[in-house]
């Protein structure tokens, strides 16, 4: 098991979306606890042996392209190069299911999450240097109750078609004044309606929360619902 006690954790990040891998590949470097050896999206990317061994621990989206491998199977193709991987599954579907594809012998240093707007970087960094010392979660969440997985979907819904439309373009990297411009509105409406969407999105969010990043991953997350 490789000493990660004095080094940052060295990750492989592997997700097909490229607005939330930019959004959440940008979180997981800004971290001094984690070295992002590269970031994929796709499972033949991602197999570079030579970058495999060098891993701690791969964060894995579960739905990866429909004609190659998905996260768990990507997963067990990591572990025969790199023994020793932790791999982190995440996905917009209930976990717990997942958990049993995996191979008892093999689940050790597995991990299993839901994606979630409400985790910041230090949540990322806990689960992924936990998972590339061995301790993974997957025994937590085969005694999860399903019905702690469910979601509030009607927030999507309390979004005006205006904010809607404006979070769409915001989770496409368009800043305000691109947005702006696009649907022919006052850059100034623009930020009142993002500030509005935001507390509709993030009613618990504090003052010092990355609002646009939880916004968006939260407005991602409702769309994948709806």
């Amino acid at each position: 098991m490789p000493d990660l006690d004095m080094r940052p954790t060295r990750i492989l990040y592997i997700e097909n979306d490229p607005a939330l891998r930019y959004i959440l590949g940008k979180m997981l470097a800004s971290s001094s606890d984690i070295e992002v050896l590269g970031s994929f999206s796709s499972a033949d990317e991602a197999l570079q042996r030579e970058l495999v061994r060098k891993a701690d621990v791969a964060l894995v989206d579960f739905a990866l392209d429909q004609n190659g491998l998905n996260g768990i199977e990507l997963g067990i193709a990591l572990r025969s190069i790199n023994e020793y991987i932790g791999v982190v599954i995440y996905s917009q579907f209930s976990v717990r299911p997942m958990v049993n594809r995996v191979p008892k012998s093999m689940r050790a240093g597995w991990s299993f999450f839901n994606k979630s707007a409400e985790m910041d970087t230090e949540d990322y960094a806990k689960i992924l240097r936990a998972t590339a010392s061995g301790k993974g979660n997957w025994e937590e969440v085969l005694e999860q109750d399903n019905s702690s997985q469910t979601r509030e979907a009607s927030i999507f819904f309390a979004l005006t078609p205006r904010q809607r439309s404006i979070m769409s373009l915001s989770v496409q990297s368009k800043s305000p004044q691109d947005i702006a411009e696009q649907l022919g509105l006052s850059y100034s409406y623009v930020r009142k309606e993002l500030s509005r969407a935001y507390a509709v999105l993030l009613p618990n969010a504090k003052e010092s929360d990355d609002l646009k990043t939880a916004a968006v991953l939260k407005y991602m997350e409702l769309m994948r619902m709806s």
